[in-house]
């Protein structure tokens, strides 16, 4: 009966939400280390204090985990942030502009997670189905933006959808940030401008 009580299941889900941020912390900080082939579930429950049955519980599986480190990804990123700052925006060039600031944040903060799902689908077709579906989310909040713009009645590039993915890929992030040492503040600044050349016409 007590467990009915609203404050014990409060409690209880705060307690697994821990316990999953936990795992999925360990899961990152060893992924990031070992490679995701060479970090086993047994080692990711020790580094988390956490039984191996509680992770397969949770996740299924190692690559269960690493679906976990996408939605992480995005709550690390603030993108529900960022949506929520989108809501009210009409103008087309501030909506751009945050596109090319969750671009910057999800690399600034989450490259990592990034580079982990790489090596990961090499070498599993599980997590490059995980890879895969963080791709999917990214094109499905650029075509939500782009196709706001246009539904505002702004002429928009018939396939602005398709070159705001290009212009955010790893590729050109890891050209200009890695290999041309440009600062994030100068990424995203350059990044919100091309878009807006890109895109509006």
């Amino acid at each position: 009966m007590t467990s009915d009580v609203p404050g014990i299941v409060r409690l209880r889900d705060r307690r697994e939400a821990l316990t999953l941020r936990t795992i999925l912390t360990a899961a990152r900080r060893l992924f990031a280390e070992h490679g995701y082939a060479r970090t086993p579930i047994r080692l990711i429950a020790t580094e988390a204090g956490v039984a191996p049955q509680t992770i397969y519980a949770h996740f299924g599986s190692k690559a269960g985990v690493l679906a976990g480190l996408v939605d992480l990804m995005d709550e690390e990123a603030g993108l529900p942030d960022l949506l929520a700052e989108a809501e009210p925006l009409t103008d087309p060039a501030a909506l751009l502009a945050l596109l090319a600031r969750a671009a910057r944040q999800v690399r600034e903060r989450c490259g990592d997670i990034l580079t982990i799902l790489g090596s990961g689908a090499a070498v599993d077709p599980g997590t490059a189905a995980t890879q895969a579906e963080g791709e999917r989310r990214n094109r499905l909040g650029v075509e939500m933006v782009v196709e706001r713009i246009r539904a505002a009645g702004h002429a928009v590039e018939e396939r602005g959808a398709d070159v705001c993915v290009a212009l955010m890929s790893a590729g050109v992030h890891d050209s200009l940030v890695t290999g041309a040492g440009w600062s994030y503040d100068a990424y995203e600044e350059w990044l919100a401008r091309t878009l807006v050349g890109a895109v509006l016409r």
